[in-house]
């Protein structure tokens, strides 16, 4: 709309908006024209994204497979005792062992088994489904009003635990203690004893109404190795220590009865009566064993008891060790677990004295590094047709980003079409692309020169090329026959890290041939994802500091500055048509004047 806005009075039937339009037509143009470059650019810039999403994929996630040895060198091994687990990584050695489970290791471990004996009889009789500790350890327990010294009405606890009566006792007094230990852990200043007081208060037993989940909670977060749980279901009660071994243990130590005054005289028997209504037996291995020696439960062995009267009473649960001979060494165990050559063993049982060491037998897994190879192949001939899918589009002729007048005369539909054809072609016989595709090729088609004896390159080993796009191709005979005679070859044609050499001056130089040729390809897609962000950037972000970036930013600022200049110019057109239509309107109004005097 014009500077008066109103139009036609003078009936000279001037379109002043159209005059306008006009008028701004050639400056449209240049704007027009300069929206479509930054769209272009954010086009490409996004193109340079997804090349590098696929190329960080293929580099971070599917090429590390084939650097790792337990890929490329696999190792099988066979056995056939029962007694152990054993599985061989890629540094263990083709050849046989002699192993025998000579001791089997536990964790300490304690489990009840007289389930919840609820003494708390205020009532008349105990809840029979109660899991709070003061229904579990107090016989009887109160709280009555009481003044203190300064006559304040205050809270007093008063009750029954075992054959002590208390009374008179605060809210904030202690409850309910024990010491908890997990045994011996060494460190830079020699050994120390772990531990941690598990306690709750009058308050928390009565108010909080502590229960046996919150028993195992808080010894769960006591910064020791032992580990507690209460099932529910069967009204189980447990403590575990995490670590195995004779040095890793669970001590208990009841609270020591404070004073001799009758409401002092309670702590270590509260405790006691607890952990004896528990009736908690070891368990090692799958069997339940009284605590004090190796006798069985079933066979008279004695449950973790405590006297907890006037003197604190201790009871350690150890855990035991382990011993796996391997080739006539044994090796002490805390887990069951031992590595030796290579091979991880694992024990599930002791075996007889008299029985003979088992046989271990290692041979390389071909099976699965052919397979490995395969997967190599199929992974490298997609990322190169991708690659060469993007650098040998062509961009459709007559197809540039759409204007918003265009948009606003088309279909929702047509759009995504004519997008789709402008947007071919963005990375065609790309720079950054082509030199990736270039050095892809090369390190799969030179050798490894680190590498001694014939089984020193991807050719060597049955991978070929074909084609004029270089695509693999796989040898499976010349494959095996490699691993069969050098079992380490296919291991060192991916993954050989040896990138210097002395030259004849005998200085040490760069030697990027002398790496594998995974190696190599992954060196490949880290320069090159650094030079797409140099190039675009890493994310959709255009303040990032990168070419394409400083191309968009200029852009925007220069159409910014544009438009305003734009709107300025629009509204001097107006402003320009309002004034002759101003005078239009005031010579037909002398007209009509002087037409109507002559009258």
């Amino acid at each position: 709309m014009g500077v008066n806005g109103i139009y036609g009075l003078s009936g000279s039937g001037m379109d002043i908006e159209s005059l306008v339009k006009v008028g701004m037509m050639k400056k449209q143009n240049e704007y027009d024209k300069m929206a479509q470059k930054f769209t272009k650019n954010e086009w490409t810039k996004s193109a340079y994204l997804e090349l590098n999403n696929n190329v960080s994929t293929f580099n971070m996630t599917t090429l590390s497979q084939y650097k790792m040895s337990s890929n490329m060198n696999a190792k099988t091994v066979e056995y056939s005792s029962t007694a152990f687990k054993a599985v061989a990584n890629a540094s263990a050695g083709t050849m046989n062992h002699k192993v025998k489970v000579e001791e089997l290791g536990s964790n300490a471990y304690l489990l009840s088994t007289g389930g919840l004996k609820r003494v708390n009889t205020t009532s008349g009789t105990a809840d029979k489904t109660s899991i709070k500790l003061k229904d579990l350890v107090f016989n009887r327990l109160e709280t009555t009003d009481a003044t203190d010294s300064e006559g304040n009405t205050v809270k007093k606890v008063s009750g029954h635990v075992a054959s002590y009566d208390f009374s008179g006792l605060n809210m904030s007094d202690k409850a309910f203690s024990f010491t908890l230990s997990d045994g011996v852990t060494k460190n830079d200043n020699g050994t120390t004893l772990k531990q941690a007081e598990i306690s709750f208060t009058f308050d928390e037993v009565i108010n909080g109404e502590v229960t046996m989940n919150d028993l195992a909670s808080k010894i769960n977060n006591a910064g020791l190795n032992i580990r507690a749980s209460y099932d529910a279901v069967n009204e189980t009660f447990s403590l575990y220590n995490t670590k195995g071994g004779d040095e890793n243990n669970i001590k208990i130590t009841t609270a020591t009865n404070e004073g001799t005054s009758p409401e002092r005289n309670y702590f270590g028997t509260a405790t006691a009566q607890f952990f004896n209504n528990l009736s908690m037996y070891r368990s090692v291995n799958g069997e339940l064993y009284g605590v004090n020696g190796d006798t069985t439960k079933d066979a008279g062995g004695k449950a973790l008891t405590f006297s907890g009267q006037t003197s604190t009473s201790p009871s350690t649960i150890k855990g035991t060790s382990g011993s796996i001979r391997v080739d006539g060494v044994s090796y002490k165990t805390t887990d069951n677990k031992v590595t030796v050559g290579g091979i991880t063993y694992t024990a599930l049982e002791k075996m007889d004295e008299a029985a003979p060491s088992a046989n271990v037998s290692v041979t390389q897994d071909i099976d699965a590094i052919v397979d490995k190879v395969k997967s190599f192949v199929a992974d490298y001939n997609k990322l190169l047709s991708g690659l060469y899918e993007k650098y040998d589009e062509k961009p459709e002729s007559g197809y540039s980003p759409l204007t918003q007048s265009q948009k606003d005369a088309m279909k929702e539909e047509q759009i995504t079409k004519w997008e789709e054809k402008a947007k071919k072609g963005l990375l065609y016989h790309d720079q950054t692309l082509g030199k990736i595709i270039t050095e892809m090729r090369s390190a799969i088609n030179t050798p490894i020169d680190s590498i001694d004896g014939k089984y020193n390159s991807a050719y060597s080993i049955g991978i070929g090329t074909t084609g004029l796009k270089g695509q693999l191709t796989l040898d499976e005979d010349k494959l095996r026959k490699a691993l069969n005679e050098d079992p380490d070859s296919v291991y060192n044609v991916f993954a050989k890290l040896d990138n210097s050499k002395k030259d004849a001056s005998g200085n040490t130089v760069n030697n990027p041939d002398g790496n594998g040729i995974a190696q190599r390809i992954g060196d490949i897609l880290t320069t090159a994802q650094k030079n797409i962000k140099s190039r675009a950037g890493s994310s959709a972000d255009i303040t990032e500091d990168s070419d394409l970036n400083t191309l968009l930013r200029n852009l925007q600022t220069k159409m910014s500055n544009f438009k305003k200049m734009m709107n300025s110019f629009e509204d001097k057109l107006y402003s320009k048509y309002d004034k002759m239509e101003s005078m239009l309107a005031s010579l037909g109004t002398q007209l009509n004047f002087i037409m109507g005097g002559n009258q």
